[in-house]
């Protein structure tokens, strides 16, 4: 009965880390997929010569521009911008 019992609890862990494991591999699928959109996207448009209203159209989803704030006696705005397919990007400070 008590190896049964263990058993049993051992299937349900497993089933449930199962669970939690298929659906981290769909959102990495679906990630993977929507890098491969964007990265189409960006040899589409790898060599242009003037920014148009289209180009920053099929770049850019939405743009977020938050409260301002006052930093070191300067009020200061932070803006996100959301790119179609990836999201925000973090692009590193090199300072």
């Amino acid at each position: 009965m008590k190896m049964r019992e263990n058993y049993e609890t051992e299937q349900r862990s497993l089933t449930d880390k199962v669970s939690v494991l298929k659906a981290d591999m769909e959102k990495s699928k679906n990630k993977t997929e929507e890098i491969i959109k964007f990265v189409s996207l960006v040899d589409n448009y790898s060599d242009f010569k003037e920014l148009t209203p289209e180009i920053l159209r099929a770049f850019i989803d939405k743009v977020l521009i938050n409260e301002k704030q006052k930093v070191d006696g300067h009020y200061k705005h932070t803006i996100e911008i959301m790119y179609n397919f990836v999201g925000a990007v973090e692009i590193p400070d090199f300072d």
